[in-house]
């Protein structure tokens, strides 16, 4: 959002740097979600270790070997964004005027892949121990630099997108060698067993979390670059509004994040087999969905405010602005089902219900495609941005509801799966 704002007021073709922004967003941000299942599994193994009294030798372990998994993956993915930018880009429709501008960037942006993985890792290992005080502090760090980094880039030395990814990838290694010191610190790291790849004790536990997640994470990808390719189809306009809503978009579900790790550090100790029934999992459950809700409720309108009065913060462009100011509801709701859908999410996983999760995936994927094919063959022009939006909206929305049902049941049809006594 830092990178939109700056180049957004400050570069000199504002609607090509952004719609290049836009563009490479999928290959950028999106690919860091490729290692989700890494930060899931890392939150759901030490908060079920810590609970049994796993020995910090057995955890050391797993975290180390987590790690490894992130950087050897962090450092594919740069390659390939470093190595095929054009050709990846084409695949994204990417507009041939900023095609130039959208490769120079992603090269830049894939530089930073191992620091935003190792990140997104040792994140997880910290949330797990109910610390939220030292990942917060590197997050504002980052965000520290970041800022200073694209004025520095963009607004003094007239960087463009380009100074922005260079911003950008300092920020996030600034990031990461805080919080892998904040591991180091806290004593997390005492117990890794350098120089040694074990699968059985370093990297199985956290693979058992890759199919599912990535499958989830498979389908929400699918639907975001979906709404690149039909702005990018709709033009250089309907692309750098895009750039806005969905950077808007991105940083009001982030307040959801949150609800995920809690669901995931706090609900092990309540599903434990010695545990006399399921009654405080299901109040632990509960009160998380209602944060949900009001958290949801709380960034749906900031998100709203910033659609319709803020979109001078980005560009100067009056037909930006006001394609943004068009999208201004469904964004919104899009937000909201997000963000209670996340409150949810994370007991879930805790649960260790990964085959559900990954069933209501392929139903909302399925209803997704339907969706899309319907509105291929029956709007035009910037409606069919618009109504993309709602099917966002509409895929969590089926979301909440399956886990709702799973979670507490249908009364005097089904029993929720914590409404059950242990073993029962």
């Amino acid at each position: 959002m830092t990178d939109t704002a700056f180049v957004g007021r400050c570069a000199a073709d504002t609607t090509i740097q952004l719609a290049a922004l836009g563009v490479s967003t999928p290959l950028t941000d999106y690919t860091v979600t490729l290692a989700a299942f890494i930060p899931a599994g890392l939150t759901n193994i030490i908060s079920n270790g810590e609970a049994r009294g796993e020995s910090s030798a057995s955890l050391g372990a797993k975290t180390y070997g987590a790690l490894l998994v992130s950087l050897a993956l962090s450092l594919a993915v740069a390659l390939v964004l470093n190595l095929c930018p054009e050709t990846l880009l084409a695949m994204l429709n990417t507009p041939t005027a900023v095609m130039a501008t959208a490769t120079a960037y992603t090269k830049v942006r894939s530089i930073g892949m191992p620091a935003a993985y190792l990140t997104a890792a040792a994140y997880a290992v910290l949330v797990a121990r109910k610390d939220t005080t030292s990942p917060l502090a590197c997050v504002c760090l980052a965000a520290v630099v970041n800022v200073l980094g694209d004025y520095v880039a963009v607004a003094v030395y007239g960087g463009g997108s380009v100074g922005a990814a260079w911003a950008t990838t300092a920020a996030l290694y600034a990031g990461c060698v805080a919080i892998l010191w904040t591991l180091k610190k806290k004593g997390y790291a005492d117990h890794f067993p350098w120089g040694t790849l074990r699968w059985k004790e370093q990297l199985a536990p956290v693979m058992a979390f890759a199919g599912p997640i990535t499958f989830l994470v498979f389908a929400l990808l699918s639907i975001y670059t979906a709404l690149i390719l039909f702005a990018n189809a709709l033009g250089v306009t309907v692309s750098a509004a895009h750039r806005v809503a969905g950077n808007v978009f991105a940083v009001a579900v982030l307040c959801g994040d949150p609800l995920i790790q809690a669901g995931q550090a706090f609900m092990p100790k309540h599903l434990l087999p010695e545990a006399p029934s399921r009654r405080n999992a299901r109040r632990m459950a509960g009160l998380l969905q209602s944060v949900g809700v009001a958290v949801g409720a709380f960034a749906s309108v900031a998100c709203g405010a910033f659609c319709l009065f803020g979109g001078g913060a980005f560009t100067h462009d009056a037909a930006v602005i006001g394609q943004l100011r068009d999208v201004t509801v469904p964004v919104c709701a899009a937000v909201f089902t997000n963000i209670v859908s996340k409150s949810m999410y994370g007991v879930t996983v805790a649960a260790k219900q990964l085959g559900f999760l990954a069933a209501i995936t392929g139903v909302g994927l399925a209803f997704f495609a339907w969706a899309l094919k319907w509105m291929n063959a029956n709007l035009v022009g910037s409606a069919l941005y618009f109504w993309m939006w709602w099917v966002v909206a509409g895929y969590y929305a089926l979301a909440i509801v399956a886990i709702q049902l799973k979670s507490f049941g249908f009364p005097g049809v089904s029993e929720g799966m914590f409404s059950r006594k242990v073993g029962g």
